[in-house]
């Protein structure tokens, strides 16, 4: 299949454009995305007992989401670099937009499901696209300024999620938290239309790489879902190792069909580069930690410390605000660092707020247990998560932004499901109570920090880096 594909000039697209209002379309997005995944957590109680489902069924409310999220991420980049970024932003906001209305007015379960999993599939579409508009419609300055509030919108959204649920179900019903999405998904639409528009100027015949497309999204469709298998019950678990093993072959027939393709889907210049691989893998890294930790965190603060849900919400709030102010404020004081240093510091204070965390116990308190580490945590990710993201982007080939940017997500979702999988061992261990074993989940997130500089140190400042780092583009193209 063949189709056309954007390489207009960046660079004019920015120029001639509102930056402001694309920026605000582009960052909404993305907030609307992190708040679809976690929004409806706290309604899950209620949302039982109106449809009359067991736990196990309600927890795919969440899941549902993410393997549809997760699996389609690549495909849907690499639609955006042949159809357009600004077509396919749009088309997934949309989706996102109406799967909302179906699973906010859901009258079954299983109709509610289907509008869950369209919603991830709408954010798959939206996501990739809105991280590679970012790259090709800002330049310089105000590219860092605009991947700076982007990440702290990241940040911000799994906390704000709870926070909003909580309000939404205790002022309305669980339905609310779905419903909420439609009129911000409208405004994003009318932002995105005004700003980033639909026309995606010089276009050439391209193919969309149908085989390799659909062996990709196979493969991560059942890897995500045998690592929430994993999360739910175990790693030995037969559907757990049945679509893990599932994955991995599908990811060798992938690997020799898309070698052999005339426009690969995921081309070899992509890894070409130690700097990007190095940004990939500790995306990866820090995406387990910090989805371990929102979800961790969250029960020992629950149920040790006793705490409601939208005090649950508010409690982890310090951690995006000091991700916020270190994205806007402090990260101009460290600007004249290279982007692999200021990333590395920032992994330090990442080291540092866990090892805080793995002091934790029974008799721990808020305000001196919690709070400080994870503003210390807040301020590490700040500093670590912009120079990642700008790795990654401001290196690649301007006709493989988008696919880029689906690796780059697809980084984020599957090292998060690594992360529950991974940090559920030393959480279910011994007498399994939270305040015993709360410690030693972060600890081992401790360790997977330390193993983020390690990644930094070989990849970035080992022998030859200097020679194998490949310079940015001159232009950013779309």
């Amino acid at each position: 299949m063949t189709t056309h594909t954007h390489t207009g000039d960046g660079a004019r697209a920015a120029s001639t454009s509102p930056w402001g209002l694309a920026l605000a379309a582009i960052v909404g997005a993305e907030f609307l995305l992190q708040l679809d995944g976690t929004i409806v957590n706290v309604a899950l109680p209620s949302l039982r007992a109106d449809l009359g489902v067991d736990v196990g069924a309600a927890s795919w409310v969440l899941n549902a989401f993410f393997v549809a999220f997760g699996g389609l991420l690549l495909l849907a980049g690499r639609l955006g670099d042949v159809l357009g970024h600004r077509r396919v932003f749009l088309a997934g906001i949309g989706l996102v937009t109406v799967a909302s209305l179906v699973a906010g007015l859901a009258p079954t379960f299983e109709v509610l499901i289907v509008g869950r999993v369209l919603q991830g599939a709408g954010a798959a579409v939206a996501g990739p696209t809105g991280l590679a508009l970012l790259a090709i419609l800002f330049q310089g300055e105000r590219q860092a300024k605009a991947f700076g509030l982007y990440s702290t919108v990241t940040g911000l959204g799994a906390a704000s999620g709870m926070i909003l649920g909580g309000l939404l179900t205790a002022a309305g019903d669980w339905r609310w938290s779905l419903l909420v999405n439609v009129p911000i998904g409208v405004v994003i639409i009318a932002l995105a239309l005004r700003a980033v528009g639909t026309r995606d100027e010089g276009t050439r015949t391209r193919s969309l790489g149908a085989p390799s497309a659909v062996l990709v999204t196979l493969a991560l469709t059942a890897g995500v879902f045998g690592l929430v298998r994993a999360a739910e019950h175990g790693w030995l678990h037969t559907w757990t190792l049945v679509p893990l093993a599932v994955a991995v072959v599908l990811t060798a027939v992938l690997v020799l069909v898309d070698g052999r393709a005339a426009e690969p889907l995921l081309p070899r210049r992509i890894f070409a580069s130690r700097a990007r691989i190095g940004g990939f893998v500790n995306l990866l890294l820090l995406a387990s930690v910090l989805t371990g930790f929102l979800f961790y965190a969250t029960l020992y603060l629950a149920g040790p410390l006793g705490l409601n849900p939208l005090r649950t919400g508010l409690a982890i709030l310090p951690f995006g605000l000091a991700l916020l102010v270190t994205t806007q404020l402090l990260t101009k004081y460290v600007s004249g660092l290279r982007l692999e240093v200021r990333a590395l510091i920032g992994l330090v204070l990442v080291i540092a707020g866990f090892a805080w965390l793995s002091l934790l116990d029974g008799d721990s308190t808020y305000a001196t247990g919690v709070l400080p580490a994870i503003i210390v945590l807040g301020v590490g990710v700040g500093l670590a998560i912009i120079p990642f993201n700008m790795i990654v982007l401001s290196t690649s080939d301007p006709a493989d932004t988008g696919v880029t940017a689906g690796i780059l997500q697809s980084s984020l979702t599957i090292g998060g499901s690594i992360g529950l999988a991974v940090l559920l061992l030393p959480f279910s261990a011994g007498t399994g109570r939270i305040e015993d074993t709360i410690s030693s989940v972060f600890a081992w997130s401790t360790a997977i920090a330390v193993l983020g500089v390690l990644v930094s140190l070989v990849f970035w400042f080992g022998p030859g880096t200097r020679k194998a780092a490949d310079p940015a583009p001159a232009t950013q193209q779309g």
